[in-house]
This record gives structure tokens, sequence and C-alpha cells, in this order.
């Protein structure tokens, strides 16, 4: 009869092989579960400040070909899509930048109307945006939209919006009526929408650009904005932070709000009503319009 020998090396062996896959496993499931997080939140809260500055940079650039009226040139602004991953275990995360020019495919437009000194009845009108946005993982999804010169920020999860780069608009009240200086940016070009991880370019072109001044002697001026973007079947209205915003600069020039005018002491004094997304400022002396109209095309 045979004998079966043991032998005790081949076990430990294996039991040591076994362990050390275990240790290996949990540090990976460690890595995974602990790191790996907080480094793509850490990446997607950097790519959205980056993105937040290169709006920013678009703004700088339209403000400098407004100024030199420079229509021979296209400047071209980087736009990062993609935040950046984990190599290996975890890929980036993607953006989606679009463009809504002037016409049926804007989602903003913001009208200034009011009748001159001269019954001309005046209508002005700024349209067309620039959108990017970042449906973040770990970081909070996030929204940056650009409109007549302004960049607003909307977070998803507060289902709120900051207006961190403001428009150029100006009320001032001056010896008891208001003075009203703004620009209005038309941006036209094809629509389009682009989504990844890589960077792509806005080339940006200044059509024209005109200034007028009109003189409105202590009449009434009307500013209504209408202002929805829709992320996927996701509506969002913009409207109210435009309000909000407007509202705030009317405030710290002085000039009063009221929702009831018969109840005002002195109605001569500058004021203003809303009504839903209407802006009526009353006793504007002159207003000064900066009409810029820029074309707008995503590098391929």
């Amino acid at each position: 009869m045979r004998r079966i020998r043991r032998k005790e090396e081949g076990i430990a062996s294996t039991v040591g092989t076994i362990f050390a896959l275990m240790i290996f496993t949990s540090l990976l499931s460690m890595f995974m579960v602990q790191v790996v997080p907080v480094q793509i939140k850490e990446n997607e809260a950097e790519h959205d400040m980056e993105v937040l500055s290169q709006l920013s940079q678009l703004r700088s650039v339209i403000d400098i070909l407004t100024l030199t009226k420079n229509t021979n040139y296209t400047a071209y602004v980087p736009i990062k899509l993609g935040a950046p991953g984990v190599p290996v275990v975890a890929s980036p995360t993607y953006g989606q930048l679009s463009v809504y020019p002037a016409g049926l495919n804007s989602t903003y437009n913001m009208t200034v109307s009011f009748v001159d000194n001269y019954s001309n009845y005046v209508s002005l009108h700024s349209q067309g945006s620039i959108q990017f946005t970042a449906p973040n993982r770990y970081y909070v999804p996030e929204t940056f939209s650009y409109e007549n010169g302004a960049i607003i920020r909307y977070n998803f999860y507060a289902k709120n919006a900051i207006m961190p780069i403001k428009p150029n608009m100006k009320f001032q009240n001056v010896s008891g009526h208001v003075n009203v200086s703004m620009t209005m940016e038309n941006i036209y070009g094809p629509p389009v929408t682009v989504t990844g991880v890589e960077t792509r370019s806005l080339g940006v072109t200044l059509q024209g650009v005109y200034t007028q001044t009109y003189f409105l002697g202590g009449k009434e001026l009307n500013l209504t904005i209408n202002d929805t973007y829709y992320y996927g079947l996701m509506p969002l209205n913009f409207t109210k932070y435009w309000i909000q915003e407007i509202s705030n600069m009317l405030n710290e020039s002085g000039i009063l709000y009221t929702d009831n005018p018969s109840s005002l002491q002195n109605p001569n004094y500058p004021y203003y009503t809303i009504s839903g997304n209407k802006i009526q400022l009353y006793n504007v002396w002159n207003v000064v319009v900066r009409m810029v109209y820029i074309e707008v095309e995503v590098s391929s």
C-alpha cells in the first residue's frame, strides 16, 4: 500500500498567496472608495473654476474688440470641456458647450423699450447666449451661461444661481432723474452643441458696434427679460436672477422700489416697479445704449 506524504510548504505558499491577494484587494477597495472620489471631486471643482475663468476671458475679449471696434480680427478663447479623471481607475468627467445665437434658437432675450421726448417709440434687443454644463459626478453639477456680458452660475443641487460677472449696465440718480447707460450684445453664428473632455476654442468676431443716446426728458423705460434654457428635458429659467441683479443695481443707485406708485410722496422722484419679467423705470432723463454684434463659432 502506497503511503501519502503531506508537504506543509505547499499549503503555506497557497495561504500566503491568498492573504496577499486579500490585502491587495482591500487596499484597492479603500483606494476606490475613499481616495478616487475625493480626487475626482477636486478635479471637477478645479475644472468648474477653470471654465468660469475662461468665460471671464471671453467677456474680456469681447470688451476689447468692442472698445477697439476691430471687425477684421477673430479672437479665440479656449474652453476645456471635461475634468480629468484618475488614470487607469476612473474616466474623465465630460462637459457640454452650447451656442444659442440670436433668433429662433436664442434662449435669452432682453428688450429695452421707451418713447423718447420726440414721441418716437424705440425698442432695442439683446439676444443669444453661450452655455456650458458640467454634470459632475462628485462635485456639484453646474451650468454657466454667458449672456449680454454677464455670467450666470447655476447650482443644480441648490436650484439657485449667482451672477459672478455683472452686465455692462449703469443707473445714475442725478438731480431727481435717472441716467441709464448699458451695452446690449447680440450673439450670431450657427447653433451648435458639443460634448466631450477635450479643449475646444470659441472663435469671436466683431460684426459691428454703434452707440446711440436717446433723450427721454423724464419719461418711463421698460426692461423685459425672457431667459429660459433647457438641459435635456429640464427647464432652467434665469429670468428672475436678471430681475434680482438689475433690482440690486437700482437700489444701490438710490432709486426707490414700489408696488404702489400712488402711495409715493414725491412721484417725480426716480422709482421702479416689477411685474413678472418686466421692470418699469420712471423719471428717466436719457439713455445711452451701445449695441454690439458678434459672431461666435466653435472649433472642430
